[in-house]
Formats: C-alpha cells, structure tokens, sequence
C-alpha cells in the first residue's frame, strides 16, 4: 500500500510541473505543513488542478525542509521533490 500526498495547487503551478518546468513543490513550515510533513514516509504525490478533476500523479524522491531558493520567496520552506510523472 502506497502512501499518497493530495495537494492542491493553482493552475500556473500545476502547468508548471505537468510541463516538467517545476521539480520540486514548495510548502511553508507553518504548524500545519509541520505537522503534516514531519516523520511521515509518503511514496506518491497527486496533485489536483484546483478544484478539478484534473491530477497529475508523481513519485517523491525526498520531503525535506530546505533553505535554497524557492518559488515562496521564504527563507525556509518544504521542499517535495518529485521522480517522474505515472
């Protein structure tokens, strides 16, 4: 059984990571993405184009909590690497 991550993302994201342009997904260390991401083990992201029913379904290379360069424009954020599209 895979652990899957649903995620949400604007339509400019979603095009942008469909595209291959975008290879890592971006959360900020707030309490809740805190809560959600640490010390979990998830194989499988699915990302939904808004409210859709569109998705995209991705392998996770690596969740962690980065300090480079990220489309929030924060100092720290979570960074959701992905493998390839399924």
């Amino acid at each position: 059984m895979r652990n899957v991550l649903h995620l949400v993302l604007k339509h400019k994201w979603f095009d942008k990571i469909v595209s291959g342009e975008k290879t890592s997904e971006y959360r900020e260390c707030s309490d809740y993405w805190n809560r959600r991401l640490t010390n979990k083990q998830y194989d499988t992201v699915v990302f939904h184009k808004g409210y859709t029913n569109i998705t995209a379904i991705y392998t996770i290379k690596s969740i962690g909590i980065t300090q480079a360069k990220n489309d929030l424009d924060l100092p720290k954020c979570w960074e959701i690497k992905l493998i390839s599209l399924h």
